[in-house]
């Protein structure tokens, strides 16, 4: 049976890659007919609504597991990044469809990212950052090193067993091999 939380999950997978998608497209990756669609959440702006809230919700969930305990920074980053990673074609349909949004939606995001920014604060702490870079800087290059985890994953670039080492060696040692200057 299929269930609320899939057809949210084929809506971002459709609208990630095909931002202007009929709820036809959307009903044949979910499984469904339109019209179950339509009955459940109305317009395709409400379901777009609904996708985007789900979507921050599993990024909520996330941080918020992650930022608990007492584990130390770094293993707190890893696990966001690689939990965040998972999240798969989310980081495109936020790139498509949120991001440049100015309504709730963005501000939600945004919070996401203060969340990062403390933890990037709390590893500069530790010795564990660069001190000297802005905290949210690293934050933003934190998120978008796995967005290109995904972007990489769905182009074939990096093998899946392979991106989420790169993609954590790239943000723990940047890409130069040695110090240009």
């Amino acid at each position: 049976m299929v269930t609320e939380r899939d057809i949210l999950e084929a809506t971002i997978t459709v609208l990630a890659y095909k931002p202007d998608a009929t709820m036809h497209d959307i009903a044949n990756e979910a499984g469904v007919t339109r019209i179950t669609i339509n009955r459940k959440f109305g317009s395709k702006a409400d379901l777009i609504e609904a996708a985007a809230r789900h979507s921050l919700q599993e990024l909520q969930r996330i941080v918020r597991r992650a930022l608990s305990g007492k584990k130390p920074p770094m293993e707190k980053f890893f696990r966001i990044m690689r939990d965040y990673y998972r999240l798969r074609n989310h980081h495109l349909f936020w790139m498509r469809t949120m991001i440049d949004d100015s309504d709730r939606n963005r501000k939600a995001f945004l919070r996401q990212l203060e969340k990062i920014e403390t933890l990037v604060k709390e590893a500069q702490e530790n010795g564990e950052v660069k001190s000297d870079l802005p905290s949210g800087w690293v934050a933003c290059f934190f998120d978008y090193i796995v967005m290109t985890a995904s972007m990489t994953r769905y182009r074939g670039i990096v093998a899946e067993r392979d991106v989420l080492n790169t993609a954590w060696n790239t943000f723990m040692y940047g890409v130069a091999h040695q110090r240009a200057f």
